[in-house]
């Protein structure tokens, strides 16, 4: 019997899940932290609702995420002053340092994972992805 998509795609997920996390919880982070350094990295003053919508978090998570990343230093709240009353987001220093050091872990997994691909293939590959995620979200992929 031929593997369905979702098992595939649910399978491989998890296989490179549990080949990163290791490293991730070295480098001292947690689940959903990476991706919100990737996004604040990319832009300034964030803010909270905004990262919810972009990476398909709920908003409560987010907001135990920044808390938690707030103490360890990788991201900073503020206050704009043409926003009283919105808080807005940004990576520190540090949360740049920790994101370089998930990057570097991430492409040495893709490299591993891809191994036996060629260039065209992996461009392929990329490409398909996207065009599922537009398919069932309706969004493009960063």
């Amino acid at each position: 019997m031929k593997t369905l998509l979702e098992m595939a795609l649910y399978r491989a997920f998890h296989a490179q899940k549990n080949k990163i996390r290791p490293g991730m919880l070295a480098l001292g982070l947690s689940p959903g932290q990476p991706k919100v350094l990737g996004y604040l990295s990319r832009r300034a003053n964030c803010m909270q609702k905004d990262i919810a919508a972009a990476l398909d978090i709920e908003p409560a998570t987010v907001s135990q995420l920044l808390s938690n990343m707030e103490q360890a230093c990788l991201v900073k709240r503020s206050e704009p002053a043409e926003r009283r009353r919105a808080e807005s987001v940004s990576v520190t220093e540090t949360g740049r340092e920790y994101y370089e050091k998930w990057l570097k872990l991430c492409r040495e997994v893709e490299e591993i994972s891809l191994g036996g691909f060629s260039q065209t293939e992996k461009e392929q590959f990329l490409d398909y992805l996207g065009r599922m995620y537009q398919n069932l979200t309706g969004k493009t992929l960063e």
